[in-house]
């Protein structure tokens, strides 16, 4: 999902809510629970877990003290909206990412 664009498309919920269905069922599970749709956003918005990817100690702090410096700026600033996930693991195309929720929506 691109950057700049706020929210899921009908399409994307939908995507969205058989990823979860997907990843309860591959649990075992009767009911898809917030766990299963937050990784499931995840999924949808930035790619599946690459677990190719090896990274080197180093290379895991160096990207953290970058989120974090991400995720400070983001707190500091009144008109940012609130950070809700960081993750230095890889997904699809990117090395990491940060996932901000809008402090309010547009109609």
């Amino acid at each position: 999902m691109p950057a700049a664009r706020r929210g899921f498309t009908g399409a994307d919920l939908a995507n969205l809510v058989n990823e979860g269905a997907l990843l309860a069922a591959r649990r075992n599970k009767k009911s898809v629970d917030m766990k299963e749709l937050e990784e499931a956003i995840d999924r949808v918005i930035a790619g599946p877990e690459r677990k190719s990817r090896m990274m080197s100690e180093k290379e895991k702090l160096v990207i953290a003290y970058h989120e974090s410096g991400h995720t400070l700026v983001a707190k500091k600033l009144p008109t940012a909206d609130p950070v809700h996930k960081v993750s230095i693991i890889p997904r699809g195309p990117a090395s990491y990412y940060r996932r901000s929720f809008p402090r309010k929506t547009v109609t």
